[in-house]
């Protein structure tokens, strides 16, 4: 029993230090291969900035790309080269997709997920890769959990 109020004390302590992630910045990564060349970025959005599209449609979602860097054909491009607004789109809670155009590529987002989301030169068209990056947040409590379980691994192996 001492041992219980003990574990559950320093799991209380590492949760008032640790406090769950409540971040609005989302961030991912993409990649593919359009015309033979790769290209690869990554962009973040404020996930509170969602707002419906459209009267019609509320479960799809846009937000704008607050921020954007890929290179394509070893030329680097950033949120600044947009060809108009930048957004990604949710639809009912899930991921479709980047909207981005520039003077090589457009990104567009999948219908109801990112299996069918693409880019096209205008001529050509590629499936692209979406992953999402993890908050520096997650990192920490990933850490702290495995410290935690090795100070309890090593105090078991000292009392055995």
């Amino acid at each position: 029993m001492r041992n219980f109020l003990r574990t559950t004390a320093l799991a209380t302590a590492l949760l008032a230090v640790f406090p769950a992630a409540q971040a609005a910045t989302q961030s991912y990564s993409f990649l593919g291969t359009l015309n033979a060349i790769q290209f690869s970025g990554s962009f973040s959005f404020d996930d509170s900035a969602l707002a419906i599209f459209n009267a019609v449609e509320p479960l799809l979602t846009v937000a704008p790309v607050a921020s954007l860097s890929m290179t394509y054909n070893d030329v680097s491009y950033s949120l600044a080269d947009a060809w108009g607004p930048a957004d990604v789109s949710y639809y009912n809670g899930a991921f479709l997709g980047l909207s981005y155009s520039n003077n090589a590529m457009s990104f567009i987002p999948g219908m109801f997920n990112t299996v069918d989301a693409y880019v096209t030169d205008g001529l050509n068209s590629a499936d692209v890769i979406y992953a999402p990056v993890p908050e520096p947040e997650s990192y920490a409590m990933l850490l702290a959990g495995l410290g935690l379980m090795g100070l309890v691994a090593r105090r078991r192996a000292r009392f055995h």
